[in-house]
């Protein structure tokens, strides 16, 4: 969820469920390629199993972020089709992409490569 489930959160989280897959608050594809990669990707080691929830519908820039992930030392890379919030739908993102399946497969294909 955007801007509640940060490193604190999910630290939180791990101190009340040692198994519990936890996934990042949603960050946009942009944010991640243009912005402070520390403050955004930054993580507890004692977090894992970590999912990155990732924003967008560009397959290129969603390529990029699953590399930064795996570099970064994500376990998966969850793409967010179900956000409905009207902050999302401006960015082509969320919800707004189950109108749009074979952008999704172009994305997921984009990332798995």
């Amino acid at each position: 969820m955007m801007d509640w489930t940060d490193k604190h959160c999910r630290y939180f989280f791990r101190l009340l469920s040692a198994c519990t897959q936890l996934y990042t608050e949603m960050i946009t594809s942009k944010a991640i390629l243009r912005g402070d990669k520390n403050r955004l990707l930054d993580y507890n080691s004692r977090e894992h199993p970590l999912v990155l929830q990732l924003g967008g519908s560009d397959p290129k820039e969603m390529a990029q972020c699953a590399q930064i992930a795996k570099q970064w030392g994500y376990d998966e890379v969850n793409i967010n089709v179900g956000c409905p919030s009207d902050r999302v739908l401006s960015g082509s993102f969320g919800a707004c992409l189950m109108k749009e399946p074979d952008l999704v497969a172009s994305c997921v294909e984009s990332m798995i490569d």
